[in-house]
């Protein structure tokens, strides 16, 4: 009785023990999930098209925000280099990313700064939600979805 009960007290200080451990990696792979969809973002914006084919899994789609439902290579060669144009300053906020085995969650909010008509700076913001799939090893993206925050 005494060994058994030596045992289930090794197997249960074991597992407390490794418990931390487990929980910041999954905090590690949050973070690394969600720093992959800010910088998916990043070489959106420009016009990167290498880096971005590299992070997209070959069934990826996109919901544009106004609405339209585009392909992979639709999306591609939107960011082709002759039709790169400056972008507006961007800040990205709200990050969070939830990955759940082989398949992560990350939405996060973009906020555009763009002069208006008047000559006043303007903020325009999206919500940005993606959708990723570990592929040997490292996240690509699935889907991304925008949707315009209404001010």
């Amino acid at each position: 009785m005494r060994v058994s009960l030596g045992i289930a007290a090794a197997i249960l200080c074991g597992a407390l023990v490794s418990a931390p451990v487990a929980a910041q990696s999954g905090e590690t792979d949050a973070q690394k999930l969600g720093q992959r969809a800010e910088a998916f973002v990043q070489v959106r914006n420009q016009f990167d098209q290498a880096a971005m084919i590299a992070m997209m899994a070959p069934e990826y789609q996109e919901v544009s925000p106004v609405g339209e439902v585009d392909s992979r290579d639709r999306v591609i060669g939107f960011y082709a280099a002759d039709k790169k144009s400056a972008a507006p300053p961007m800040t990205i906020t709200e990050t969070v990313a939830r990955p759940a085995g082989t398949i992560g969650v990350v939405t996060m909010r973009i906020a555009y700064t763009m002069p208006g008509k008047d000559g006043q700076t303007q903020t325009r913001a999206l919500r940005a939600g993606f959708v990723a799939r570990r592929i040997k090893g490292d996240w690509q993206f699935v889907s991304l979805q925008f949707t315009p925050i209404r001010r």
